[in-house]
């Protein structure tokens, strides 16, 4: 039997949750029933990454961060013939939706990864119509990462029985021996004394780190020995930087940059914040921290809720609420019992609910499926004896 081609487009030039979660789909993949190419932007920093898997990775001079953009229609066009894929799989990339359907691929998916609130001109009816019909025209199936994701596509007005929930899984943090860890806390200045809160995120104004400074600075008096890294690049990363200084928090505060290896970073943390007020399903720094065991404490936003059960795996804070994150902060700071029941149930949840095996079964079902209604493929994985 021959393979199932499935072609994935991405158009981000930095590493994030949508390159993160594409990686892991292609490394958990079924090489035996399909066949990935991954085609990205020239210059991502995914490029490299993606090589060092099997499949193939086509890079392209279009579509640096843009969903839309009509001159790179015609290179996506070319690409996709090229290619000849049964299945293309999109990732926002509307330029590259519609040149699916310009070329007549059997089978067009979307993945829908973030949540925006609603502009007032969404909200309207014309609108919704519209985005309804566009939907259906462009996408045989849209899955959504999280159930906060599906409302948001609901209210855009697209039809319900056109998106499919497929919660974000991921690969488990490694292992990390004590020197790598310690040569990690040596870069940065940190004791074993010192209480870790981490923020694996990229720096911009909806993922909250403001809300991370401000409650640092509240917490300093308090507890001297935390420590607050924030760990990745963004716009506003000299503002940001500004502001830890104006706060008096420029020696508590740590800006890293990108990271390649979260593993170590993980291995020393305590806590593992998620600020976001905007674009947030299901976070992948959240499940990567459970798997190494790391308690969560999160903006009460988008798909996070469904994601921290309180006093289970971590606590939950509303959105742009430093006062309240730094209570949170300082009563964990205070309680080490309770941050190993935290511990504990972080690495139980990790297993029930956000494995990457377990999405890319899921997917790769629907592919299956979606493969069998347009008369082009067999069973659905599902009813495999294996």
């Amino acid at each position: 039997m021959s393979k199932i081609k499935v072609m994935h487009i991405l158009t981000d030039t930095n590493i994030g949750g949508a390159g993160t979660l594409l990686y892991n789909a292609v490394c958990c993949g079924d090489r035996e029933r399909f066949a990935y190419v991954v085609v990205l932007p020239r210059g991502s920093r995914l490029v490299e990454r993606f090589r060092s898997l099997p499949c193939r990775v086509v890079t392209v001079a279009c579509g640096q961060d843009r969903s839309m953009e009509w001159g790179a229609l015609g290179e996506y066009v070319r690409v996709i013939r090229e290619e000849r894929p049964d299945i293309l799989h999109t990732h926002a990339a509307l330029t590259a939706r519609l040149a699916g359907r310009v070329c007549r691929v059997p089978v067009c998916i979307q993945t829908r990864h973030c949540v925006f609130p609603l502009s007032a001109w969404q909200k309207n009816g014309l609108f919704r119509v519209a985005f309804r019909y566009g939907s259906r025209f462009l996408s045989d199936r849209v899955i959504a990462v999280a159930d906060a994701a599906r409302e948001n596509l609901l209210l855009l007005g697209m039809d319900g029985e056109q998106i499919e929930v497929i919660i974000n899984g991921v690969l488990p943090v490694r292992t990390c021996e004590a020197g790598e860890v310690d040569a990690v806390r040596a870069k940065w200045g940190l004791e074993r004394s010192h209480f870790v809160v981490g923020m694996p995120a990229r720096l911009e104004h909806y993922k909250g780190q403001e809300t991370v400074i401000r409650a640092a600075a509240r917490c300093k008096s308090v507890a001297p020995n935390m420590r607050f890294l924030l760990l990745g690049d963004g716009s506003q990363l000299d503002r940001y930087r500004a502001l830890a200084q104006s706060l008096g928090v420029g020696d508590t505060v740590i800006f890293t940059g990108f990271i390649e290896d979260m593993a170590p970073y993980y291995a020393l943390m305590d806590v593992n914040v998620n600020a976001s007020f905007g674009t947030e399903t299901s976070s992948l720094s959240l499940s990567e921290g459970m798997s190494a065991g790391v308690p969560a404490i999160a903006s009460d936003y988008g798909g996070n809720p469904r994601m921290v059960t309180p006093g289970e795996n971590g606590y939950l804070f509303p959105p742009h609420d430093d006062e309240a994150l730094a209570s949170t902060l300082l009563c964990l700071y205070s309680d080490r019992a309770q941050r190993d029941v935290l511990s504990q149930g972080a690495l139980r949840l990790y297993h029930e609910k956000f494995t990457a095996p377990a999405m890319v079964r899921q997917i790769e079902d629907l592919y299956l499926r979606l493969m069998a209604e347009k008369g082009k493929g067999d069973a659905p994985l599902a009813a495999d004896a294996h």
